[in-house]
């Protein structure tokens, strides 16, 4: 066996200082501190009220771990729909949808909270009729004009195998051109930390900026985050509450520590926390 050498670089440490403080950070943030008379009111009345929430392309419903917890921090009541992009179409995906929804919702009132994909299989929805006692809907990171990445490697063999139908309709104009806006009350959070190797405007690193606006939009917002963790940050969960209790986002009357809390759970200035195990 080859001897390692002196002077080959030494392995990272698998559970560095900083990784350790982040977690601890988000486990504290996840807690929270003990709520006012007002916030438990509030909590109260969501207790009739359901989050259903979708994953993006890739992901697993692990990747909403955090938002999941924080939205039952809130008060709602929540369910992961689980789904493999390259399973089944869209079409199917959706039929799927409805019936998660009519089996597991046990609430009069429900939301739809999507991370990328999840928007597009919740707008292809709407071409059939959801069950009764639909809420609101907040848009994380929805690929809502065809995807610039996706029309990139449409081609590609690993990139076809990975996605399946619903990756090729991402880069689709005909397919969007058919997709309809939802016909309830949604917001839509975008986020502008990208990059510049593949876009020459303003992108969460998978989108540009623009192409998350939607036609009948009830609000937008703009955060400084990427596309494959922005639905870990605590200042997107609260703007999830916001929107779903009011129909609107009010960046202003976010929490005041918000931007610290954000600090600290990242370990670093990036805008993203990090990755939870086995994403």
């Amino acid at each position: 066996m080859r001897a390692r050498t002196t002077n080959s670089p030494p392995r990272p440490p698998l559970f560095s200082a900083r990784r350790v403080a982040a977690c601890l950070f988000l486990l504290a943030g996840l807690a929270g501190a003990p709520r006012s008379a007002a916030a438990d009111e509030a909590a109260a009345l969501r207790a009739d009220q359901t989050v259903v929430l979708l994953h993006g392309m890739g992901r697993g419903r692990a990747s909403l771990w955090v938002l999941d917890m924080r939205l039952r921090q809130a008060g709602y009541k929540t369910l992961n729909f689980p789904y493999l992009a390259n399973s089944q179409s869209l079409d199917g995906l959706s039929e799927r949808l409805r019936a998660f929804i009519r089996e597991k919702v046990k609430t009069p009132t429900y939301h739809l909270v999507a991370h990328s994909l999840g928007n597009v299989i919740i707008r292809n929805t709407f071409k059939l009729e959801l069950p009764p006692g639909l809420g609101r809907i907040v848009m994380l990171a929805p690929p809502n004009k065809p995807a610039e990445l996706a029309r990139a490697l449409r081609e590609n063999p690993v990139y076809r195998w990975f996605t399946g139908e619903s990756g090729q309709q991402l880069g689709s104009e005909e397919f969007y051109a058919e997709l309809p806006a939802p016909k309830a009350e949604f917001g839509i959070i975008a986020g502008d930390r990208g990059q510049s190797v593949t876009f020459n405007s303003p992108n969460d690193g998978v989108i540009t900026v623009e192409s998350t606006r939607l036609e009948g939009m009830k609000d937008w917002v703009l955060v400084h985050h990427s596309h494959t963790f922005i639905m870990n940050s605590r200042q997107v969960a609260q703007l999830c509450v916001q929107f779903l209790e009011s129909g609107r986002f009010n960046l202003d009357a976010l929490d005041a520590e918000i931007a610290t809390d954000e600090l600290a759970e990242t370990g670093q200035d990036t805008g993203d926390t990090a990755p939870l195990p086995g994403e």
